[in-house]
């Protein structure tokens, strides 16, 4: 009798094991192993979400900046502001037209503040220019397209060579002394432009605003 009970004892221990181990295995395949193919099917979400991570715009490292402190300076003529003697930021003036370039202002440095070849590049012309004092116009590259840079401004005693091979970051000069002949009468600046393709102008304002096309205008590659 005892042993009976025994056996039947063992047989209710066993059925109540089966059907745990039976109601596991139900749970578990309702949450199945992902296969190559769920994988597959969510791969596209995480591209996208790495795309969106990517910065859509990088400093341009192949240039270097004309002078220092360059965007900072930049206060009173941007690129493109249209001028008369009237309405200037800076008095009294003597030109009309839209600015062909930047003006980075130096009025408040007593000492020289050296000037900068902003890409490796040829030095296409370097004297004393009306309205400038020293100018230097050097042939660059830009993303692989020829620009022209013009430098204003500058001591014209302590100009480069006209053929000269120059490199970026390689000093090129030193601003004039403000009100001088050094600068043709102006303040203690650098105007800087680029003008696109191998053919230099000195101009340093358009009557037209749709002039401006043939410049670049310098905020937009540094």
């Amino acid at each position: 009798m005892n042993k009976a009970l025994v056996v039947i004892a063992l047989g209710v221990v066993a059925f109540v094991g089966m059907a745990a181990f039976l109601s596991t295995r139900k749970q578990d395949n309702s949450n199945p192993t992902p296969t190559a193919s769920s994988v597959a099917s969510v791969a596209p979400v995480v591209r996208e979400e790495q795309a969106t991570t990517t910065p859509s715009a990088v400093p341009n490292t192949a240039l270097a900046y004309p002078i220092g402190d360059f965007k900072n300076r930049i206060t009173k003529k941007f690129f493109g502001t249209y001028v008369t003697p009237n309405n200037s930021p800076v008095q009294p003036e003597k030109f009309t037209g839209y600015h062909t370039g930047v003006d980075v202002e130096y009025t408040d440095i007593d000492t020289d503040v050296p000037v900068y070849a902003i890409s490796d590049g040829t030095v296409l012309l370097a004297r004393w220019a009306s309205g400038y004092g020293g100018v230097i116009a050097i042939q660059h590259k830009i993303n692989g397209q020829p620009v022209i840079a013009i430098y204003g401004h500058v001591n014209p005693e302590q100009l480069p060579k006209v053929g000269q091979k120059v490199v970026k970051g390689q000093k090129i000069g030193i601003l004039g002394k403000g009100y001088s002949h050094e600068t043709d009468g102006e303040r203690k600046h650098l105007h800087f432009g680029l003008v696109k393709g191998v053919k230099f102008t000195l101009l340093g304002y358009v009557p037209n605003k749709s002039q401006l096309s043939a410049w670049i205008d310098p905020m937009t590659v540094f």
